[in-house]
Order: C-alpha cells, then sequence, then structure tokens
C-alpha cells in the first residue's frame, strides 16, 4: 500500500494544520509595553487568508492545493501590575479546501489509503478536504509579560504556552491547526522615536517555540517581528511591519515522506520558514474603543504556504482600579 501512497508525490497532502491562522495577520505592535495595573483590554479580531499554494524546500512556488481560512480571535490582556501583564486569547477557526489541483476526490483516495495503510487507531478523524468550510474551536494562548526596563528602551521578556482546546482533526488543508502543545518564550523591546520623530515608534519582538513532539519530531522554531508605526495625531497610527520564521528540526516535502505515519500528518511537522510584510492602520473611535485594519503578504519561504491576508480588529479597553480623584468615603 505505501507504493500506492508514493505514487501520490506530488499530490501535497495537509496543510493547514501547520498554520497559526491568527498569527499572519497580527503584528508586535505595543508589545514591549504594558498595561498599567488594573487596566486592560477587550478585543475581537477577524482574519481572512488566501492559500495560493505552497512553498516548496528549495523556495520555488507551486500553485497548487489552494485554501481559504476565516477566524475570529477574542483576546484578553489585563496588568496585574504595573509592571506585569497576562494575556488570555481563544481562536474558532472555519478553514476550506479551494482547489481543483489536486481535485478533493483525488485527495478523499490518498486520505483513505493513508488511513488504511497505518490503520484506524493511528489518526482517528474524517476527511475535511471536501470543498466546505469547517469550523472549530483552535488552541488556547496564555502569555505573561514583565517590564524590565522602561526608559530609554523598553525590554518585556515573556513566556507563554499553546494549548489545544480539544482533540481536533490536524490532517488536510482545512484542519484548523496543528493540535499540539507548546511552551514559548522571548523578549521584546521598543522604543519612542523621541527627539527625531516625536509621534513614531519601533518595535521588535525575538521568540522561541518549543512545540510537543510527533512521531520523534519536534519543530522547534524562532521567530522575528519588526514593526515600525506613526501617530500623524491622537486618534489615527500608522505602521508597518515584517516577521520572519525559521524552523530548526522537521520534515521536507516530498523527500522525507519516508513512512505511511508520517505521510499522513507530516504537514504538521514540516521545516516551516517564511518572510511576510505588511501593514495597517488604527483609528481611535471612542478614547476607550479602537478598531484597526491590517493586509499581509507571503513574500518567501519554504515547506509551507504562500498567499495573502487581511485582519480587521476591534479593541475595547477598561479600567479596573479606582480613580485617583475618587473621595474616599
Amino acid at each position: 500500500m505505501m507504493a500506492s501512497i508514493s505514487g501520490h508525490g506530488r499530490l501535497r497532502y495537509g496543510g493547514l494544520a501547520l498554520v497559526s491562522f491568527v498569527l499572519f495577520v497580527t503584528s508586535a505592535a505595543g508589545q514591549a509595553w504594558v498595561p498599567e495595573k488594573g487596566e486592560g483590554t477587550l478585543s475581537t479580531s477577524f482574519d481572512c487568508i488566501n492559500f495560493e499554494g505552497h512553498f516548496n524546500d528549495d523556495g520555488s512556488r507551486t500553485p497548487e492545493a489552494a485554501s481559504k481560512s476565516r477566524s475570529f480571535l477574542f483576546d484578553f490582556e489585563y496588568g496585574l501590575t504595573d509592571r506585569f501583564a497576562i494575556t488570555v486569547s481563544l481562536p474558532i477557526v472555519s478553514a476550506r479546501y479551494a482547489s481543483n489541483n489536486p481535485s478533493s476526490d483525488d485527495l478523499l483516495v490518498l486520505f483513505n489509503q493513508a488511513v488504511q495503510t497505518v490503520g484506524p487507531d493511528f489518526y482517528q478523524h474524517g476527511f475535511l478536504d471536501d470543498l466546505q468550510y469547517h469550523t472549530t474551536v483552535q488552541d488556547f494562548r496564555f502569555n505573561a509579560r514583565y517590564l524590565l526596563v522602561s526608559h530609554p528602551l523598553v525590554i518585556t521578556p515573556f513566556i507563554g504556552s499553546l494549548l489545544p482546546s480539544h482533540d481536533y482533526a490536524y490532517v488536510g488543508e482545512a484542519a484548523p491547526g496543528r493540535n499540539l502543545k507548546e511552551f514559548q518564550f522571548g523578549t521584546d523591546v521598543g522604543r519612542r522615536l523621541t527627539p527625531l520623530l516625536r509621534r513614531a515608534y519601533l518595535d521588535g519582538q525575538i521568540a522561541f517555540a518549543i512545540p510537543q513532539e510527533a512521531l520523534n519530531i519536534r519543530t522547534t522554531r524562532s521567530n522575528l517581528a519588526l514593526e515600525t508605526g506613526y501617530l500623524p495625531n491622537r486618534k489615527l497610527a500608522f505602521r508597518v511591519f515584517g516577521h520572519w520564521q525559521h524552523t530548526f528540526n522537521g520534515l521536507h516535502f516530498p523527500a522525507d515522506l519516508t513512512t505511511p505515519e508520517i505521510t499522513l500528518t507530516h504537514e504538521r511537522l514540516l521545516k516551516a520558514s517564511y518572510w511576510h510584510l505588511g501593514g495597517g492602520a488604527s483609528y481611535a473611535i471612542t478614547p476607550a474603543t479602537d478598531i484597526s485594519a491590517d493586509i499581509v503578504t507571503f513574500l518567501s519561504g519554504s515547506d509551507t504556504h504562500y498567499g495573502t491576508g487581511i485582519s480587521i480588529r476591534i479593541a475595547r479597553s477598561f479600567t479596573l482600579r479606582k480613580s485617583k480623584d475618587t473621595p474616599s468615603k
């Protein structure tokens, strides 16, 4: 049966399991700065990504196995002290296979062959790439940041984790995620560009992620994000940002598809690297509510998707601390 599966070596099976959808169109904006004690933000983001094809391991593009995703990210940030803040978020992901190259019928045959080969106990989820949208809750995300240095540079180390909300399907272009636990850590660095540009800022992040091992493979990776922005007035802000990822260990497609188990689930274990570039704007509707929009293009990469994404975010700030001007009773 393995020979039959290998005969489809150019039919890339699996896909969006590799992607953390909401991260594609979320910049590093302001992560070096933390809210004051008792202050926080509730936000909702809508992300829409059009995956047009795949980057091969040599960086070339293959315009096949296209897909689309839509997701809502619900995010809560709160300052426990003036230096220490926590963030909790959860996305709801909806994705579908959107290509005839290869056809959904061809992928169904490949899926059934692979499941039959590895046995029903290895992967206990159904076929997703039937051209229909599939929607589910994805991964809980937890993050804690501590403001270590506040002037002139703002330096804020962080730790975080990613926990699957349930045992969801992770094979297919319409898969919502990788269904792997993950530990994250890194540092944010920011600076207001005064006195040269009084209304501008620069914000950067270096991060490392150590995911759960699967099939004796752990796709440890590093990420860099850099953003610069300008605020022409108190209500409006513009920004440009770039994201870079390098995965230290992982599989190359199709050279490393050497077992039936890897053939079926390879996308969650690929050695994915990329460069993304984007920009956006924010507008304060009220002193406590702002709306923002971003667009991202996937410039280059290997063993991952290419395409474009847009994001719209509405954020509402709040405070649970008493005003200093409030008289005591």
